[in-house]
This record gives structure tokens, sequence and C-alpha cells, in this order.
């Protein structure tokens, strides 16, 4: 993107004018006789206002912007150059203003307002809401959509060449927000807004008003414990981006809300901390593929937490990994206020999310979940003691038949065998009793 200077006109720029003109303009139209007014919602109470006809070039994108916020996020992780708050330095710069543009506008198309505006016919309706320095409250994807069409086809869209906006008294950012929640996102956040851009909207507001979870459900018209966990989802999605070496490409988890959410709801069902880095780094590879699911890891991931005991055991069988720390250096990692679990747990989940060794551990995780719904749907019937005892009994057949040769390898075997007796033994002891 290139080094903006002022042009020789000021007007000229698509991307607002400097702000002692936007100022100046809102001024002269404001004394006009007979403007048409429109009610706006505005510190609780219903004022109407009056709707001033300025240039397209006049308004500036408000950076603030809850929809943009994690398309600011992967912006910046994309251009490593730019300092952290470069959205949050100085609003009124046209380079900043053209990037908030290009972030717009997928936001536009994604919203179907660039195919609705294309056709000539439509013209706006309501009028765009401003704050008193001229930054866009509600307005910022028709804004960038009628700009955008403008600029492609001056003659065709000449109609957006001036535009229809009304200009809010002074008011805090706090204020701003409110508005913002009430216009927008009330409205239609369930269907506008990716869960990542709500969850990186509601952590920006936490951090520059410390809102309390309360106050930032009641100002988006949620219950403070699904903030509480759209937060928590948000964690464990940066948490994997890292892991992955994505840092803040938000884009790469938009669509994975509900795998995400089976985390933070599975993961509390799970008492060891160890344990629970295990299950999340077994969620995670399944999040690396989700074909392997067949797309369906908001059923699968619930089902990997179910089963974490099984898929334990098959992964140390493979991987043969060893124990790396003692339950006293665990208890220290995790804090030491909850049980630590196996010590095999946290040197499993490190293996298992090595990239060399992801498919084979997506491979035995995919393998025990199946395996596990057969078995419970074989439990119902009558001759599933006898049906799974015969496929361990082939199973162990293969092994004797195929593996017993000099190359095999031998580390983990006598730990197989002794579970496979202390189960044989288990089931006599039962036949002693109920045959």
């Amino acid at each position: 993107m290139p080094d903006y200077q002022l042009p020789e006109n000021p007007t000229a720029s698509r991307f607002g004018y400097p702000l002692a003109l936007r100022q100046e303009e809102f001024t002269k139209l404001s004394t006009a006789e007979d403007l048409p007014t429109h009610r706006v919602v505005f510190k609780g109470a219903s004022n109407d206002f009056p709707i001033l006809r300025v240039s397209i070039n006049l308004p500036k994108y408000r950076l603030s912007n809850g929809r943009t916020a994690s398309a600011q996020e992967e912006y910046l992780a994309k251009h490593p150059t730019r300092p952290r708050d470069f959205f949050e330095q100085d609003p009124e710069l046209l380079e900043v203003q053209e990037i908030q543009h290009q972030l717009l506008l997928p936001l536009a198309k994604n919203a179907e307002l660039l195919e609705t505006f294309k056709d000539p016919a439509v013209k706006q309706v309501d009028p765009i809401l401003l704050d008193e320095r001229g930054f866009v409250v509600n307005g910022n994807r028709r804004l960038a959509a009628w700009r955008q069409l403008l600029a492609e086809d001056p003659k065709k869209y000449a109609h957006f060449t001036y535009i229809d906006v009304v200009v809010l008294p002074y008011c805090d950012e706090k204020e701003i927000d409110r508005l913002e929640a009430a216009y927008q996102i009330q409205k239609d956040i369930k269907a506008d807004y990716t869960w990542d851009a709500k969850a990186n909207m509601m952590l920006h507001k936490r951090k520059l008003h410390n809102f309390s979870d309360k106050e930032i459900g009641d100002l988006y018209g949620m219950k403070e414990p699904a903030v509480r966990e759209l937060i928590d989802m948000r964690a464990y999605a940066a948490d994997y981006l890292h892991s992955r070496g994505k840092d803040n490409h938000w884009s790469a988890v938009s669509d994975d809300e509900f795998a995400f959410r089976k985390i933070v709801t599975s993961r509390a069902r799970i008492t060891s901390a160890g344990e629970q880095e295990l299950f999340k780094q077994a969620a995670f590879t399944l999040i690396d593929d989700s074909t392997v699911v067949g797309g369906r890891l908001y059923e699968a991931i619930p089902n990997v937490q179910e089963h974490i005991a099984v898929i334990k055991d098959r992964l140390q069988a493979h991987f043969n990994v060893t124990t790396a720390a003692s339950d006293g250096d665990l208890a220290t990692m995790f804090g030491g206020n909850a049980p630590v679990g196996s010590a095999i747990d946290i040197p499993l989940a490190v293996e298992i999310q090595k990239p060399e060794n992801a498919e084979a551990a997506r491979t035995i995780i995919v393998d025990v979940l199946e395996s596990q719904r057969q078995i419970k749907k074989d439990v119902k019937n009558a001759y599933a003691l006898v049906r799974l005892l015969a496929d361990a009994n082939a199973s162990l057949g293969q092994a004797v038949s195929q593996c017993l040769k000099p190359e095999s390898n031998t580390a983990g075997v006598e730990s197989q065998l002794a579970e496979l007796e202390a189960k044989i033994k288990q089931v006599r002891d039962w036949l002693s009793t109920h045959a």
C-alpha cells in the first residue's frame, strides 16, 4: 500500500475530507430551512435529527468497527511491519482509511450489498449516521459499496455522488458503542457477524472501556455466560492459530464456531489438567482436517472427550512416548490447583501436535471414535459380548501371524499384554458368576 500525501484538492480523495472541512460543511448545511429529519434513538431517547446531503467523499470510516475487528487483526498479522496499534493511531490518515475500505468490501459483498446496489434502480433509503467529527457510526459497509461502484463506473452510479447523512451531537466512545450495538449488532449479530469478529469486538470493548462481562452482555443483548463462553472460544482459537503459525489469521477459523464451542463445553467435563491438554490437542488435530469425520466436528469433539482414555491408550501404543516430567513438575506447570492426571498426558499432547505426527494421530483418533460408535451400537445386542471378543481374538491372531518377526518394535508390547490379561481375567470372573 503506498504512502499517501494530502491531495492538492483536499476534497478529491474518496476517503474523507479533512476534519476542518467536514465540520465546516456540517455547519453550512445545517443552517438550511425545512430539512427532512430522521428519527434516531440516542442517549436513551428518540430524537429527530436533520438529514444533510453531502459528497460521498466527505465521511471517514470508523476504525473501531465491530465487523472489521478480526479483519484488522488478520491484516496486521499479514503485514508485520505495521505497528500493532496501526488501526488505533490517527484515523484521519488516508492510508489507513483506504485499508479500512478494502477490509469493508468483502463484508459488503457477503451481505449482498454490492450485488444489490449494482442495480442502478436501487438507491439509498436510510441515511448514514455520522458522529460530530464525520466518522461513520452506522453504514460503513453501504458507504464502501457505493464508493466502490462509483469509482468503477462514475456515470452509471452517479446517483451515489451525494448521499444522505445524519450528524449526531457530541457523545463519548461508550455511547457510540451503544448506538452501534442498537442499530447493527442486536439486530443482525447472528447472521452478519462472524463468531470470531463478535469475540474480538467484545474483547476490545472490555479492554477499552473496562466493561464487565455483564456490561458487554447488556450492550449486545447476550447473557453473561454466553459472553464468557464466546471469549473462551476465542482464546482456544487464538491458541490453535498460534500453534499452527497463523497468529490472528481469523478467517482460517471463521467456519469453526461450533467446533470451538464444543471444545469449551467438553473440556469442562475433564478434571485433570494434563488430560485437558491432551483433549485440546486431539481436537485441534481434527480441526486441521475435518473431512476425516465428514466435517461434523461439532459431533466428533464431544466424542473425543468421552473416549479420551481409549484414545490415550491407542496414541501411547503407537507413539510410545515416555514421561517427561514428574507429577510434581506437572502440578507446577498448571498452577497446582487441579489434578494433573497421568504423567503421560502432556508428552502425548506434545507428540501429536508435531506436524510429522498429525496424520497418524488423526487416523488413530478417528479409528477410536468409529470403533467406540460401533461398540455402543453392538452392546445393545445380546450377542455383543461374544462378537466383540471374536473381534479382539481376530486382531490378536493377526498380530501373531503377521507381526512376530525380528524387525517388529517391541516397545510397549509388554504393557499391552498385561492390559489384555487383566481384561481377560475380568471376563473370566464375570463368567464364573453369570454363566
